[in-house]
């Protein structure tokens, strides 16, 4: 295999999610002196920040380069992680958590959209959801291998050991830093930077808004978002009330990550044996009933299923939107367009956060009920079919 773009991405994507502290990350603020508000804070302070960020990014990959925007994403982790190491007051974390949501921001749509214009200039951008779910495979398999290193290492919660365990991932991003170097990015058919900011905004918005079968696509995928980042926070407590072993925790988020893996690298063989209408159908409303499961189907053992269930079939729709999204979209202002796309998605999400977590603060098991019924009801509401799919530029 030649070592091209889509090489180098899979292995960027590799050593930058090395995420050796996820298992310890809450253990770790704790060591520095926050408070849960504090920590709970600060995820929804990395949204706004993403939120508003999304569009001048977008701009910024369109105009001056993707492979820029994928640098300074990687460059803006290093410096928060290092930063993260030393910090010991919550409004150090707080402007962290801008740093980190600024760099999300700057790789939402640019990543994206240079793999697909990389797929275009081979021909080749009817294999979007392929390359799109093996890259994100990658991002899988490293989390797996992280999180049961970084459980291993950090098994006493000695806070020393937590900062090794954001050394490692600080070393493994400045990998993924060196190999970002080697991207090379094609040149648009548009003098892209003859038109300003304003305009390309506009120009974006317009798009989305007069492209009927892109409208769908998205209602879709907004209204049967799995709420990854919410049942992230809300599993332990619930692995508690289910009793599941402490022990297990570690080993249900491991295996979710697996199966996902596999989903996602084979998304597309999936749609080729049952077929573009039912496979996303199923995307989209699997984690729905898996959500209703955990709440009326509760024990150690179904808990523990139901939610590696829920987390490896919620990876499966990733590659499948992204091609049919990249599928309506023109290659001069794919990073903007999906940066809108990018900022709706994260306004929603913001709401749904704190309305999710008001209702999880009062009920838990309401609230995976209300996360269930919206998304069963967004799979059957907003359906699409093989007409939504089709370029139409």
């Amino acid at each position: 295999m030649n070592f091209d773009n889509i090489a180098k991405l899979k292995l960027i994507y590799f050593f930058k999610s090395l995420f050796f502290f996820s298992p310890i990350l809450t253990l770790f603020y704790f060591s520095r002196s926050l408070n849960t508000f504090q920590v709970v804070s600060l995820e929804a302070i990395l949204i706004i920040s993403v939120l508003v960020s999304e569009i001048p990014t977008g701009i910024f990959a369109d105009k001056i380069g993707r492979k820029f925007c994928l640098i300074l994403l990687i460059l803006l982790y290093i410096v928060g992680n290092v930063w993260t190491i030393f910090a010991f007051s919550y409004i150090e974390f707080i402007i962290i958590e801008i740093l980190f949501g600024i760099g999300i921001a700057f790789g939402s749509g640019a990543i994206e959209a240079l793999v697909y214009d990389s797929l275009k200039c081979k021909g080749k951008e009817n294999q979007m959801s392929k390359v799109w779910g093996s890259i994100n495979s990658y991002m899988l398999i490293a989390s797996v291998i992280a999180v049961t290193i970084g459980g291993y290492i950090a098994r006493s919660h000695n806070p020393k050991t937590f900062v090794i365990l954001l050394w490692l991932y600080t070393f493994g991003a400045i990998i993924a830093l060196f190999i970002s170097f080697f991207i090379t990015e094609s040149k648009h058919k548009k003098e892209i930077k003859k038109q300003t900011a304003l305009i390309l905004f506009k120009e974006s918005t317009l798009h989305i808004l007069k492209n009927k079968s892109l409208r769908k696509i998205i209602y879709l995928s907004l209204f049967t978002i799995p709420f990854i980042h919410i049942i992230m926070f809300l599993f332990q407590p619930y692995f508690l009330i289910a009793k599941v072993p402490n022990m297990f925790f570690g080993l249900a988020m491991a295996m979710g990550m697996i199966l996902g893996a596999l989903l996602m690298k084979y998304a597309y063989k999936i749609e080729e044996i049952f077929g573009m209408k039912k496979t996303i159908f199923l995307a989209t409303i699997l984690p729905g009933l898996f959500y209703l499961a955990m709440a009326f189907v509760i024990g150690p053992a179904m808990s523990f299923i139901w939610y590696v269930l829920l987390k490896g079939v919620s990876s499966l729709r990733d590659p499948l939107f992204s091609q049919y999204q990249n599928n309506h979209i023109q290659s001069h202002n794919r990073a903007t367009v999906l940066s809108v796309i990018s900022m709706i998605t994260a306004l929603y999400l913001a709401v749904m956060r704190l309305v999710i977590g008001k209702i999880a603060n009062s009920n838990l098991i309401l609230s995976f009920i209300v996360m269930g019924g919206i998304i069963v009801i967004g799979s059957v509401l907003f359906r699409i079919d093989e007409r939504c799919i089709k370029i139409n530029l």
